[in-house]
């Protein structure tokens, strides 16, 4: 367990420090292939015979593979799209508190649009007892919709906190908030909330095609990212 901390605490450092360095592009391309290894694993996990006693992932229940492979192929094209978009011209802004409270209005809705939806993720076994899959599908729908919403909601303030700069460091808060964004994970969030839908050990309910939808969170990570790459001066 504690090579696994070690392991995880210096993968942060390095894709933070990555970005402070101006390795924008780069670091932005990898953390967006997670989402499409991501994708395709599902995807495999869908399209292999079911079996509750497999080592490696077991589910406990049917889905449809496709949602999770024509989203991995969509994901390819935001990095393509990535790699090849024409620089942009920011409007300069000097640093303000302006943009430290845009950062931390960001970070306090990404959280909530994460913690706040599991309540119609995971009900209580009572509710469960009593309530059909319907209509736990419905609820689970909704939470990931809401989920989406917050996250491009955050999105939007840890855009307008990137702004800020000075005449020395026009990058500075654009560096800093994908360092910080990188090394704090909030990237692999998509990927754990459809990990949370598919694997269901307890109510043997499983939610493929709502899991893709939230694993479909990375498409606006990447609109996010190729945002501020485009507006960052080359190193």
């Amino acid at each position: 367990m504690i090579v696994r901390i070690v392991m995880a605490l210096f993968v942060s450092f390095v894709s933070g420090f990555c970005f402070l360095t101006g390795l924008m592009k780069l670091m932005s391309g990898l953390l967006l292939s997670f989402g499409v290894i991501a994708a395709v694993f599902f995807g495999v996990v869908f399209l292999l015979p079911g079996n509750d006693e497999r080592l490696w992932f077991p589910i406990y229940g049917d889905g449809a593979a496709w949602p999770f492979f024509l989203l991995a192929l969509v994901l390819v094209g935001v990095i393509i799209w990535l790699f090849k978009r024409a620089a942009l011209e920011p409007e300069p802004e000097s640093f303000s508190n302006l943009h430290t409270r845009a950062l931390g209005w960001g970070g306090l809705i990404y959280l909530a649009a994460l913690f706040l939806p599991a309540f119609l993720w995971f009900p209580s076994e009572a509710k469960r007892l009593v309530v059909d899959d319907t209509r736990l599908g419905i609820e689970v729908f909704i939470g990931v919709l809401l989920y989406i919403g917050g996250t491009i909601g955050a999105l939007y303030f840890f855009y307008k906190a990137s702004k800020g700069g000075t005449a020395k460091h026009p990058d500075m808060m654009r560096r800093f908030v994908l360092a910080l964004f990188s090394a704090l994970h909030l990237d692999k969030m998509p990927a754990l909330v459809a990990y949370l839908l598919i694997y269901s050990p307890e109510t043997g309910v499983v939610f493929p095609k709502v899991a893709a939808l939230a694993l479909a969170a990375y498409i606006p990570i990447g609109f996010f990212l190729s945002r501020i790459c485009a507006e960052s001066k080359s190193p």
